[in-house]
């Protein structure tokens, strides 16, 4: 961690947080059934930028179009070896609709659905029946494979969780129409998916699908405020999601709650730094589409001002027990230093890979890599996989219309509170930005150092790049830890240099895309434009030689961010060294 982080004004803001505050907008969330483009979600909206007014602070409820999914109903009808009706399901956001007929076929179980399994077995012209939560990847495969229709057993016994099944982050571009799914889902009880093994490993079964899925273009609301900063143009992001499943007490009202008490907080402090606080649309039914529309709305600005990101989700739970925490390796020191200090709470130990360990993901509103900003997300969680924590840890109720106020537990949703406010602090109120990327080009270096690993290649042309720029990053790091103050030239200069990396390594590092979109809602590695390319190793020939194409280019890329972080480190160290 850098020395010059200001760890003492946190106390001071922490002792502010309310939590007769947070209960009272909790409470106004409450009965509010929050799909987006429906009034209970305006409703919700007008609260937020009347609240955050009554604070003295600069608020806007924005609007824009955007395409959204809302699951109607969803129903299984068995034909044989018994005539059985499964009412008890429902389908998914962006699944495709059914004729009121239905879509029939035989059933084919499948423990796992990936490319090897499904290419060993024949699903084309089938109704595929699969256990877990119906999403993207595996619901991708099938259709490719030519499934008539997929089955979800509820990995959570007889509780349906809403899902949504679109690889496509937001509302999509012309090149990603395609890519949304044409294939009918359904999720039904680990009771009726046990009935369906069974009976698939006795003999022949034929189900009907049906399925009633609305995909509409929807004026969507984004409650957006700020508070600028004192000294510097630069901002943290805070973002959560105003819309939910059903009244989504603990998804994603408490977030909302603490988000506007930590906005409260900074209101008179007159922090350094600035915040922005983002209140998301269709998180839950376009794959977060409002944060998409924010970034792309915003990306110029985000790109020079924008220091970070932490969003804010499943805050409050009841029963919740230890720390789930995901950030960039950056900010990875300070991050769990808080989560340490600042909380009654132990960090969570294993377990973490539900969604996708202790990097971000893809998930969570995470739609600012692009854009350069560093990504923190953290939270008291449940046992994953268990009665009590539902399959991710967010309560058994986590997706479904029992997620109501008594679910919620204000003693865990201060302890969260107090993390952002922490955290914002160090971020806000410090001279110097708490971003270490000698971290990041760490990992840059293991990253490569894994894959080089596993698939024999070589990568000496950017491994010494990354030395020289470690090199200039430890003379740089010097200099900054000397830093007292955000408004003398070298403190400028140094934030001014760690937004400058933040906008090279962060997109090499997470990103295959270009840096103005969005990467899909898949599992995710990290240098994913250089992982792509090795699925080919055992392919023909032919392809071979693409997949090493595709290598050469995202080698190249990667170079030329890392010369162009060298460049800046350089460049500073030219003038205060």
């Amino acid at each position: 961690m850098l020395d010059p982080i200001d760890r003492e004004t946190e106390e001071r803001l922490i002792d502010e947080i309310d939590i007769e505050e947070l209960e009272r907008h909790v409470d106004a969330f409450e009965g509010l059934d929050r799909i987006s483009g429906t009034e209970d979600e305006w409703i919700a909206s007008d609260y937020i930028i009347d609240t955050l007014t009554s604070y003295g602070i600069a608020a806007e409820l924005l609007e824009f179009e955007g395409y959204i999914s809302i699951p109607e109903e969803g129903h299984l009808d068995i034909s044989v070896p018994t005539s059985r009706t499964y009412t008890e399901a429902i389908t998914v956001s962006f699944g495709a609709s059914t004729l009121p007929s239905g879509v029939s076929g035989e059933v084919v179980h499948l423990e796992e659905i990936s490319d090897e399994r499904v290419a060993s077995v024949d699903v084309d012209g089938k109704v595929v029946c699969t256990r877990g939560l119906p999403t993207p990847a595996p619901v991708g495969i099938l259709e490719a494979a030519g499934a008539e229709a997929v089955v979800f057993e509820s990995p959570a016994g007889n509780h349906l969780h809403e899902m949504i099944v679109t690889p496509v982050w937001g509302t999509p571009g012309l090149d990603e129409v395609d890519s949304i799914p044409d294939i009918p889902v359904v999720e039904v009880t680990g009771e009726a998916g046990g009935w369906i093994r069974e009976k698939c490993r006795e003999g022949p079964v034929e189900a009907t699908v049906h399925a009633d899925v609305t995909v509409e273009v929807a004026t969507l609301p984004c409650p957006v405020a700020s508070i600028e900063g004192a000294e510097s143009d630069r901002y943290l992001v805070v973002g959560n999601h105003v819309d939910s499943w059903y009244e989504g007490i603990t998804d994603n009202a408490t977030a909302m709650a603490a988000t506007m008490e930590l906005a409260r907080v900074f209101a008179e402090e007159n922090p350094d730094r600035g915040l922005v606080f983002g209140f998301w649309p269709a998180h839950s039914t376009g794959r977060y589409a409002g944060s998409t529309w924010y970034a792309d709305r915003e990306w110029a600005d985000l790109r020079e001002n924008g220091v970070a990101y932490f969003h804010l989700d499943l805050c409050g739970l009841k029963g919740a027990e230890g720390l789930w925490h995901q950030e960039m390796a950056e900010l990875s020191d300070e991050h769990v230093d808080v989560l340490e200090t600042v909380s009654r709470f132990p960090l969570r130990q294993g377990g973490e890979s539900w969604l996708g360990g202790t990097r971000p993901a893809r998930n969570g509103d995470q739609s600012f890599w692009g854009a350069g900003l560093s990504s923190l997300l953290s939270g008291a969680r449940l046992d994953p996989a268990t009665d009590e924590g539902g399959p991710i840890g967010g309560g058994w109720w986590w997706h479904t219309a029992e997620d109501t106020r008594d679910k919620v537990d204000f003693d865990v949703l201060v302890e969260e509170s107090k993390i952002a406010v922490a955290m914002a602090s160090r971020i806000c109120c410090s001279p110097v930005l708490p971003h270490d990327y000698r971290e990041t080009v760490e990992e840059y270096r293991a990253q490569l150092s894994e894959i080089s690993e596993t698939s024999s290649l070589e990568f000496g042309d950017i491994e010494s790049e990354l030395v020289l720029l470690s090199e200039s990053l430890t003379e740089a790091y010097d200099i900054v830890e000397k830093v007292t103050s955000l408004e003398s030239p070298v403190g400028r200069a140094a934030e001014d240099l760690q937004i400058a990396l933040g906008n090279e390594l962060i997109p090499g590092l997470y990103m295959a895309r270009p840096d103005y979109e969005q990467e899909p809602a898949l599992p995710h590695d990290l240098l994913p434009g250089l992982r792509s390319t090795l699925d080919h190793r055992s392919s023909s020939k032919r392809m071979q030689l693409f997949a090493a194409t595709d290598r050469r280019r995202a080698e190249n890329r990667l170079r030329h961010r890392v010369r162009r972080a060298r460049k800046a480190v350089d460049q500073f160290l030219d003038t205060y060294s």
